[in-house]
C-alpha cells in the first residue's frame, strides 16, 4: 500500500499492479507524460494561476520584433501583462491578437494601434519554436512584460518519481492532484494494454477483467475531477 509521501510509480502499482512497467519501449512513461498534461488541460487558468511557477520577465526592446519574443514551446500561457511606465508604473494585462491585429497594433494611423495602456501580444509561430510577442516593446528600465505560464510534461520528461509534494513544488500543480493524475495514468496504461492484448488475441476472460477494472477507474476519475471542474462540487478541491 502505497504511503501518504508515495511515488506516482508506487501509487500506480497499488491499483494496477507492477507488470505495466513492462510496456514496450517504456512507453508508459508517456502515457503517464499525457494524463499529466490531460489532467492539467482540464483546470481553469485561474486555477492554474494561483500554482504556477514564477512569471517569464521581458526587457526586450525588440519585444514586439519576429524573432526576438520568448519561446512558448510546450506551454500554455495564462496570462500575459506589461508595465505602462518606467516609474510608478500600472501592470496591465495584454490582449491576445492575431498575426494581422498584431501588426496593425503597430501602426499610429489605425484604430488598433496598440498604448502602454492597451498592450497587446501575440503567439508567433512563423519561426523555429513558437513565441510570445508583446507590443509596445518592453524595456529594461521599468517597462517589463510578464508571462504566466505552465509547463506540459514532454519526452524528456519523467514523473514516476513525482510525490504529491514535488508535484507542487517542481511542476506547479495542487498537491492533492496526484490522485486524478494517477487515475488517468491507469486509465491510459490499461487502455494501451487491452489494445495489444485484442491484436494479440489473448485470453478473453482475462480481457474482460481489465476492462472491468479499466471502468471502474474511469468512473474514479471522473468523480475526482468533479472536485476541481465542478465549483459547486469544489469541496477541498483547490
Amino acid at each position: 500500500m502505497a504511503t501518504p509521501g508515495a511515488t506516482i510509480a508506487e501509487r500506480i502499482e497499488d491499483l494496477i499492479g507492477a507488470d505495466y512497467a513492462t510496456v514496450p519501449s517504456l512507453s508508459y512513461k508517456d502515457l503517464i507524460n499525457a494524463a499529466f498534461n490531460e489532467v492539467a488541460d482540464m483546470l481553469s487558468v485561474d486555477l492554474l494561476m494561483k500554482y504556477s511557477a514564477a512569471s517569464q520577465s521581458v526587457t526586450s526592446a525588440a519585444s514586439g520584433t519576429e524573432g526576438s519574443g520568448y519561446s512558448i514551446e510546450d506551454k500554455k500561457i495564462l496570462k500575459v501583462t506589461r508595465v505602462d511606465a518606467n516609474s510608478n508604473g500600472i501592470e496591465r494585462e495584454c490582449e491576445l491578437v492575431d498575426r494581422v491585429r498584431f501588426s496593425e497594433s503597430k501602426d499610429t494611423n489605425s484604430i488598433y494601434n496598440a498604448t502602454v495602456y492597451s498592450p497587446v501580444y501575440n503567439v508567433n509561430g512563423n519561426t523555429a519554436a513558437a513565441e510570445v510577442l508583446i507590443f509596445p516593446h518592453c524595456n529594461s528600465s521599468g517597462q517589463l512584460g510578464r508571462i504566466f505560464y505552465f509547463a506540459y510534461a514532454t519526452n524528456s520528461t519523467d514523473l514516476t518519481a513525482i510525490t504529491a509534494a514535488t508535484l507542487n513544488t517542481s511542476h506547479f500543480l495542487p498537491s492533492n492532484l496526484i490522485h486524478a493524475i494517477v487515475l488517468k495514468a491507469c486509465i491510459n496504461i490499461l487502455t494501451s494494454y487491452i489494445s495489444n492484448q485484442v491484436q494479440d488475441e489473448e485470453d478473453t476472460e482475462m480481457l474482460q477483467l481489465i476492462t472491468s477494472q479499466l471502468q471502474s477507474l474511469q468512473a474514479s476519475f471522473q468523480a475526482e475531477m468533479t472536485r476541481y471542474v465542478d465549483p459547486q462540487k469544489a469541496t477541498g478541491g483547490e
